[in-house]
């Protein structure tokens, strides 16, 4: 009788830890993915900083970003990838 409580008290207990590792993972890929959307909106507002100023190149927060201008195209870079491309028909 004592060791069938036992094995029913080992066996919640397994469940309990699966169940709290799972937890754990999907919090920490949470907050991977929250600190990723934050990045990419500080990123947009310099962006956008950096269209309203005027300015070709601007840097805040560790954050770099670049615009090209032509008569019919705009394009802001930051880390050499395009974060925004707008054209002219």
């Amino acid at each position: 009788m004592s060791a069938s409580i036992l094995l029913e008290a080992l066996t919640a207990m397994a469940v309990f830890a699966a169940i709290v590792s799972l937890l754990l993972g999907q919090i920490r890929q949470s907050r991977k993915e929250q600190s990723r959307l934050l990045r990419e909106g500080e990123i947009l507002r310099l962006a956008k900083m950096a269209l309203q100023t005027g300015q070709d190149t601007l840097s805040a927060n560790g954050i770099t970003v670049r615009q090209v201008k032509t008569d019919r195209e705009l394009t802001v870079y930051h880390e050499g990838e395009v974060v925004l491309n707008v054209q002219k028909r």
